[in-house]
């Protein structure tokens, strides 16, 4: 079966498909110009940074304001408004239009855009991305952060020309700041440990990076628990209506530092399935997780065992799951496949859907709590009014913990075509112009935009 994805830097491969499984092919070969770039840049960075050492400052060579350029969503829609230290030519009629062409395989792209002279110097952030051209299609290499980069133009379609050692160079608008130690918006991959993206109709990937790589998965964990809960009503053991009485063995041992519904759960209160489902899935109550876990399988450990087996059974790879909750333990590991695979057969399930997107819920009021409890999702993606919102997402789970870091997992749909993304791995990070951006919001939207556009 023939597979169409992307290699980490965003360039297409091709490969065949054997559960899930894609053997890139490697890139496209580069044009003699953008091969002999690709062999000069490293001498042009390590020249840089041998002239100028490491107490190199900032130089200043004029100050006007800067505009980006335009945006990828709302969230990098911002201008660098004081003290740019880059000054405009247009007034002098220094505008050159260009043309450049991108050759891949037998087919030629050219991208047309102009370019405005500037002068002055920026500050490289982390992850800055250096091309060959005005094209996120040649890229060369990345720069160390904060490598002052002298700026000789900005073209129309949102690059910087940049100038090393008398070449020109291009670098995203998006990728260089006057602050230090600030994070560049990437072009050709995802800022984020592992990223997958997945046609569901065929179940093909579209886009992968690091996506088989061992990760901790945080609260995405909770999806397998609950799958199994699920499949345990269809099978006819329990039911939604069930009547569970919390237990000692299932909360007590639970660090105070795990997520939870407010009031927290107590000993002895009584839930049925359905309220401890939608206090697990909506608020990713962690104590839930184990109660569930007890009704279904009659013991935490039980249940582990019943996770691992499932994820054998359908087809995951380097995934051991150690609780039910995803509460941060070494040992326990899966990747972003693996977490496709899971979700992908969860959703598959109506009555699994009706717990996955749920913005808001109420748990009634128990024989220990005499109030309701009410649930809030932590998925920014299907909260109205977030700077992250996104109406084609029908579902998704959040995971957050130190060593995991920010994790999701989305589906979407639009015009009849569904796809889900992957995000393990991501942090928040402070961007070029100084906002502080959600990576795994920002990225999963990216994501998802490609994936519905294609």
């Amino acid at each position: 079966m023939e597979v169409r994805g992307f290699t980490n830097r965003g360039k297409r491969i091709s490969g065949k498909c054997t559960n899930f499984v894609v053997q890139s092919t490697g890139l496209h070969k580069r044009k003699g110009a953008i091969q002999l770039y690709g062999l000069l840049i490293s001498i042009f960075i390590v020249t840089i940074i041998s002239a100028t050492g490491p107490s190199f400052s900032l130089k200043v060579i004029a100050s006007q304001n800067l505009t980006t350029a335009s945006p990828v969503t709302s969230a990098s829609s911002q201008n660098l408004t004081t003290a740019s230290p880059v000054t405009s030519a247009s007034s002098q009629g220094a505008t050159t239009a260009k043309q450049s062409e991108i050759q891949s395989k037998n087919t030629v792209t050219t991208a047309s855009y102009t370019v405005t002279d500037e002068s002055g110097v920026l500050l490289a952030c982390d992850g800055t991305e250096v091309f060959a051209d005005a094209d996120a299609r040649t890229f060369v290499t990345t720069l160390p952060v904060n490598t002052p980069v002298q700026v000789t133009g900005r073209t129309s379609n949102g690059f910087w020309r940049i100038d090393i050692n008398g070449t020109p160079f291009y670098v995203s608008q998006m990728a260089l700041a006057t602050q230090a130690n600030t994070t560049a918006y990437r072009l050709t991959s995802f800022d984020a440990k592992a990223a997958l993206l997945v046609n569901m109709q065929n179940g093909l990937p579209i886009y992968a990076q690091g996506a088989t790589d061992k990760l901790e998965p945080a609260s995405t964990t909770k999806i397998m628990t609950a799958l199994l809960t699920v499949e345990a009503i269809e099978a006819g053991k329990i039911s939604l209506d069930t009547p569970v009485i919390v237990s000692q063995s299932a909360i007590g041992g639970m660090p105070s530092d795990a997520s939870h519904v407010e009031p927290r759960i107590q000993v002895g209160e009584v839930f049925n399935i359905d309220q401890l489902l939608t206090a697990m899935m909506v608020s990713s109550d962690c104590h839930s997780s184990n109660v569930l876990a007890e009704a279904v399988a009659g013991s935490v450990p039980n249940f582990v065992a019943l996770m691992n087996a499932r994820a054998a059974q359908l087809g995951c790879t380097n995934t051991n799951f150690t609780n039910p909750s995803g509460y941060p333990d070494k040992n326990m590991y899966t990747n972003a496949q693996s977490l496709y695979i899971i979700t992908a057969n969860a959703v598959s399930h109506p009555l699994f859907n009706k717990y996955f997107n749920v913005q808001t819920g109420m748990l009634p009021a128990t024989n220990l709590c005499p109030i309701p409890r009410t649930v809030t999702n932590t998925d920014a993606l299907i909260t109205p009014g977030s700077a992250y919102y996104n109406p084609y997402v029908i579902g998704g789970k959040t995971g957050t913990a130190n060593r995991a870091g920010q994790c999701l997992v989305s589906v979407a749909s639009k015009d009849g075509k569904n796809v889900m993304s992957v995000i393990l791995g991501a942090k928040n990070r402070r961007m070029f112009d100084g906002n502080t951006v959600s990576m795994r919001y920002y990225e999963t939207n990216r994501l998802l935009g490609m994936g519905l556009a294609n």
